[in-house]
């Protein structure tokens, strides 16, 4: 049983390297995007890959960062990755 608790801890302690990782990767392209207006595509793209990691809370931020940014920009598109974001990681 000490087996199975140390190999859950483990993978627990890589998802959250991964996400700190994720974080420090996707910070400075948010910070990138929010500085200017970026083509619907490169927005889209970038909130797609970060979907991925939005159970992390500091992504999560970013993500509804870039959203904000956006929502005036691109409305039917951040509308679509807020839905697909609520599919995913919103549990009810």
């Amino acid at each position: 049983m000490d087996n199975f608790v140390d190999e859950i801890k483990e993978i627990a302690l890589q998802l959250k390297k991964i996400n700190e990782m994720a974080y420090l990767q996707y910070k400075p392209i948010v910070c990138d995007l929010c500085s200017r207006i970026a083509p619907l595509n490169e927005v889209e793209h970038t909130l797609d890959a970060m979907l991925d990691f939005c159970a992390d809370d500091t992504v999560l931020e970013l993500f509804k960062e870039l959203c904000r940014h956006y929502y005036g920009i691109y409305p039917e598109m951040i509308a679509d990755q807020i839905n697909v974001y609520r599919e995913v990681w919103d549990a009810e």
